[in-house]
Order: structure tokens, then sequence, then C-alpha cells
């Protein structure tokens, strides 16, 4: 074999070499969940998860357990159930000889039953809070922001807790125009301080 053809196979070996994907580190991947699993906050691990799903480094069976646990959060906290309904679609697609697949298909009949459920209740009449909390279930926290803040009236601490999280709540130090989350009746600790955010990002 002459040089120019050993010179092409070594580039050649050199390319194959740099197309192969690489893989995220099983241990940093499970430090990873750990601390997801342990975050209390639905909304930012919900955001956090999908930061991790973008990834193109992750195994198939590393998101398939990112997209299990971000579906287990989802219906444990009944927020955005639609989307724990794909994420279980997801997963059982993904890895559909895994032993949790039993335990994915009956949260999916428990997920559509809560869906329809929401659904039947926001066709009728509701009062904010109970309206409120079958919006986030439904995958739409926005909603209910807009609907608070036209309302001027104060989330429960549960739903206030979700809409910092979620960046639509700011904590103000009393230098700003914007407009309080607290308007009537007695104040609570947790809304002292609290706007309604201009922009979601800055929260």
């Amino acid at each position: 074999m002459d040089s120019r053809a050993i010179i092409g196979l070594f580039f050649l070996s050199l390319a194959a070499c740099e197309t192969v994907p690489k893989t995220l580190d099983p241990v940093l991947f499970e430090r990873e969940i750990v601390t997801l699993t342990g975050n209390p906050s639905v909304a930012s691990s919900d955001r956090q998860i999908a930061e991790l799903l973008g990834r193109p480094d992750l195994t198939e069976g590393q998101r398939a357990n990112a997209v299990f646990l971000r579906a287990e959060k989802r219906l444990d906290a009944r927020f955005n159930l639609p989307g724990a309904l794909e994420d279980f679609d997801t997963f059982m697609a993904l890895q559909p000889e895994d032993t949790r697949r039993a335990t994915a298909e009956r949260r999916k009949l428990f997920v559509t039953e809560e869906i329809e459920s929401a659904q039947r209740r926001l066709a009728r009449l509701q009062n904010l809070s109970d309206w409120f909390d079958d919006k986030v279930l439904m995958g739409d926290v926005s909603a209910g922001a807009v609907r608070y803040r036209t309302a001027g009236l104060t989330p429960n601490p549960a739903q206030l807790y979700l809409l910092r999280e979620s960046g639509f709540v700011c904590d103000d130090p009393g230098e700003s125009d914007l407009q309080v989350v607290h308007q009537y009746g007695a104040a609570r600790d947790d809304v002292e301080g609290a706007v309604w955010c201009d922009d979601p990002s800055l929260s």
C-alpha cells in the first residue's frame, strides 16, 4: 500500500472517530437525576429536565429515565398532565421491555381520567382558585397567571409558590412600580413584597 493510501485511511479513521457521539457519564447522569428527584419545585425541575433531554449525548436508557421522572413529577403535582401522558408514551416507545412499563400503563389510565375530569370542570362555572388549579393541570400556567393578575386577587400559598417558580411573580424591594400581587384583605408573610413580573424571565 502506497503512502497516499495510508494517509487516506488515517484521515478516514480519524473522521469516523470524531463522528462517534459521546455519551453522558452514567455517574453524572445519576447525580443529576437524584438532584431533580429531590427538587420540590415541579416548575423548575420541569425546565431542568427539558434542558437535560436537550442534550445530544444521552443514551436511549438515560433519555427514557429522564422522561419517566418528568412524567411522574407532573402527575404527582397535577402539573401539565397532557405532557405527562406524552411522556409515558415516549418512555414506553424508548424502553418497551422496561419493568416500569406496567406502571406507566396504569399511570396513563389515571392521567387520562384526571384530564377528562378537569375538562368537564373547566366547562362549568368555577371559582378562580379551582379554575387556576385545573388550568395548571392542563399545562396552561400562563392563563392562570393572567386571570389572577387581572382579577387583583391573591393566589393561595401553593399557587403563589408555583407562580414564583414559573417566573410570573417576582420579589420587589419596593423600588419599582410593578403591580403588587396582594391587593385586598389580610396580608400574608409569603406574599409580602410579591409583584407581578412584566417579564417572566426576570424572576
